[in-house]
């Protein structure tokens, strides 16, 4: 990248014609004004840091790829909207739900195809009895050929006609019995009345409550408050009889039979007078007596409290069963219903639908043209066998021969036609994939009834098919993505694209351009054009819907010089390095670099005008004044103004303050940058062992970029610059402001009939040498 000098030169030129008296004095103002600032900067930039391996990088070789970052959703290639392709007739099967997987050829929905099979085993009736005549036709032609019929042929002539005689008066009444039923709408009013009936009861059966659950929620009632009272009672028992224990029934068991026992031993010892232990037997008989009773009462209280709880329990457990059980005659009621309603449709779609009915009595109707072509047939073949055989009776069997093949390929496409309407009452699937949205249902014709959506977009933009699937082929999915339209230029079909999406974050994607849409569109003022990218699906994870970022690869060199894109700087408009080394007098004229690159963070404007005598007027020079070198000198092809070809200025105006020679303003210089290298005390580099070498930019990859000029293998730069020394060349670019260090507006010294090759300059505005202009 560079600074082009013509348009520097086209810009300033009128400017420059307009004042050039009032530039002589303008420049010694800026040594003025710049001078008071040249001891603070230049200390600041001395004032380096050491560089550390670390900080270094060695120029080599390595690939570069340019890249456009986007984004899109991702979507299936194939989107179809299947329709039967017959009409009339109702759904009689649906195979297919929203988000099922099918496979190609499986059936997906059916039709009502009564219809279309009468009419194949019409037209497979048809076939054979095309066949017939034909066979009958080509042995009719063999026995002419052999000669007259014999008494057998006769005979049979005969029989045949008697058969088709048959056939007709059969075929008769099977019509008439058909018309019968057709004008007779009893049956059918019978069918659509005992599927409403069924419909009725079993709403009736839905809408009759059943009471064995409200009967079981009474007898819960009553006996949760039989047991709410027994447990009262044992309260109660409880609190008259005290807590006494099958134990102390025991012990007063024990102490009455201890004491009735003493009692009886006195009395049989033949004691005289009252027994001692009259009133300690009936005391302990009364003590047992008491907690018997009191442990009986309590016990029996328990008891019948236990007893109330497990009825409870019983109960409970009942009722949930009947609960339970009530829900699922609910259910199956509702199902009942759901059957009766469908019954009911089909019923009412068979009554008023004749078609079926039509094509029955249409049916018997031919039945009866063909029966009563076949009893002419066999009456016209007892004549023709009566008759003597002549050339013209063999002539008419060909003839009859050729019309029965006839009859039999028509009758064949008849068939292969009915066969094809009966195929189409079944519709497939053309190709895997899953299904999107079913338009329909049982019992509804097709594109009548409700549907159901997975809420994906349909690729038609007219109506809806009675299903919609999309193609998952797994290598096949797409992307449409948006590019700007300052991008759009570097997008081309073939690009290599890495895709991301929010499901797998750590997983990469591949895909490619496939195609760049022409037409752009215009959002809210930004202009983008639609790009589509195939995706690579093979693992099966990504779906239609998915958001997918997307990198297309524009752009790729391989072996070439690469940097860091780190230790790419720009001083003023001219982008480059700092190269470890000096910078050579080949390297500063070779690559197209200011001579005196080193310090300087402005470069002069404006060079001085050389004497000579060419009259050429566009060779004003110079770069910016914001770039790294010092002063500049001419633009190589044209010369200064007067058209000399050398400065002869020695300091210049303000080349006082330059030690070194004065700089070739080079004004016939072709080498980009003019090759004037003044020599200056203060071209040391920022920092120590470094000098700033612009370069030429190709490719910008994300981390590196590509140098197509201004440097070589091997060599080293560094990768960021020191703190103290960025923040010095900041503050020294600030310093000199944009009016006339900043910008350099005059060169250096007027000498030789016009400025000088602008070494003084240089100084003024903070650059370490006096050459180095932009040729």
């Amino acid at each position: 990248m560079g600074v082009s000098p013509q348009g520097n030169s086209e810009f300033v030129q009128p400017f420059l014609k307009r004042r050039r008296r009032k530039w002589i004095y303008a420049g010694a103002a800026v040594v003025i004004v710049l001078g008071a600032g040249i001891p603070i900067t230049m200390a600041k930039l001395h004032q380096t840091s050491p560089v550390s391996a670390t900080q270094l990088y060695t120029v080599g070789y390595g690939n570069v790829s340019q890249s456009v970052s986007t984004s899109g959703t991702i979507q299936a290639p194939t989107a179809l909207d299947l329709n039967f392709q017959t009409s009339g007739g109702l759904v009689t099967a649906l195979n297919a739900k929203v988000g099922q997987q099918v496979k190609k050829g499986q059936v997906l929905a059916k039709l009502d195809d009564s219809t279309e099979q009468i009419q194949v085993k019409q037209a497979e009736s048809g076939v054979k009895q095309a066949n017939a005549s034909l066979s009958s036709a080509e042995a009719k032609l063999a026995q002419d050929e052999q000669g007259t019929a014999t008494p057998a042929q006769i005979a049979t002539d005969k029989l045949n006609i008697q058969k088709a005689q048959t056939a007709v008066t059969q075929a008769q009444q099977s019509y008439q019995t058909q018309l019968k039923e057709y004008n007779d709408r009893t049956s059918a009013e019978a069918q659509v009345q005992s599927a409403q009936n069924a419909l009725t009861q079993a709403e009736e059966a839905l809408n009759t409550p059943s009471d064995t659950v409200t009967v079981d929620q009474q007898t819960l009632a009553n006996d949760q408050a039989t047991l709410k009272k027994d447990q009262q009672s044992l309260q109660d028992a409880q609190a008259q009889y005290g807590n006494v224990t099958e134990a102390q029934v025991q012990a007063a068991y024990q102490a009455y039979q201890t004491a009735e026992a003493r009692f009886n031993s006195w009395a049989d010892g033949g004691f005289s007078g009252s027994n001692p232990y009259s009133t300690q037997v009936s005391n302990a008989q009364s003590e047992y007596n008491d907690l018997n009773t009191a442990y009986t009462a309590v016990q029996n209280a328990q008891n019948q409290v236990t007893q109330d709880q497990q009825t409870v329990q019983a109960d409970e457990t009942k009722l949930a069963n009947d609960q339970a059980n009530e829900q699922s005659t609910e259910q199956k009621n509702q199902e009942a219903v759901n059957e009766a309603e469908q019954n009911l449709k089909t019923a009412e779609a068979e009554y008023n639908d004749r078609t079926s009915d039509e094509a029955t009595l249409q049916n018997a109707k031919n039945a009866i043209t063909t029966a009563q072509q076949n009893l002419q047939a066999a009456q016209l073949q007892l004549k023709n066998d009566e008759q003597p055989v002549t050339a013209a009776t063999i002539k008419s069997d060909e003839s009859s021969v050729a019309s029965a093949q006839a009859s039999v390929a028509n009758a064949e496409a008849s068939l292969q036609s009915a066969q094809l309407a009966e195929s189409e009452t079944v519709l497939k699937a053309p190709i895997d994939g899953v299904i999107t949205a079913v338009n329909g249902q049982v019992g509804e014709a097709p594109g009548q009834g409700s549907s159901s959506s997975s809420g994906s977009s349909s690729s038609s933009s007219g109506s809806s098919g009675f299903i919609e699937m999309e193609d998952l082929n797994a290598h096949d999915l797409q992307v449409n993505l948006q590019v700007s339209e300052s991008q759009i230029g570097s997008i081309q079909s073939g690009q290599s694209v890495t895709f991301t999406v929010g499901a797998y974050p750590n997983q990469t994607f591949t895909g490619t351009i496939t195609q760049v849409y022409p037409t752009p569109q215009v959002v809210s003022n930004v202009t983008e054009y639609t790009v589509m990218a195939t995706i690579d699906n093979s693992s099966g994870k990504l779906k239609p819907g998915m958001s997918a970022s997307a990198t297309i690869q524009t752009a790729e060199h391989s072996h070439v010089l690469t940097v860091p894109a780190i230790a790419l700087h720009q001083v003023g408009s001219i982008e480059g390095v700092y190269v470890q080394g000096t910078k050579s007098a080949s390297s500063q004229s070779a690559t197209g670099a200011a001579a005196g690159a080193g310090n300087s963070s402005f470069q002069g404007n404006w060079s001085g005008s050389a004497g000579g005598n060419t009259t050429a007027t566009s060779g004003w020079s110079g770069g910016f004044g914001n770039s790294a070198a010092g002063s500049g000198g001419s633009i190589g092809g044209r010369t200064n103004e007067s058209g000399g070809t050398k400065g002869s200025g020695t300091a210049g105006m303000a080349g006082g303050a330059s030690a070194g020679a004065s700089g070739a303003a080079g004004g016939s210089s072709s080498s980009g940058f003019a090759a004037a290298a003044g020599k200056s005390k203060s071209n040391s580099s920022i920092p120590a062992g470094f000098y700033f070498q612009p370069v030429q930019v190709g490719l910008m990859g994300t981390s590196s970029v590509e140098i197509t000029s201004g440097l070589q293998a091997g060599e080293k730069i560094l990768l960021e610059l020191p703190s103290a020394t960025a923040a010095a060349v900041v503050q020294a670019s600030s310093s000199t402001g944009s009016g006339f260090g900043g910008r350099g507006m005059t060169a250096g010294g007027f000498a030789g009939g016009g400025f000088a090759g602008g070494g003084g300059f240089s100084r003024a505005g903070g650059g370490a040498s006096s050459g180095g202009g932009r040729g």
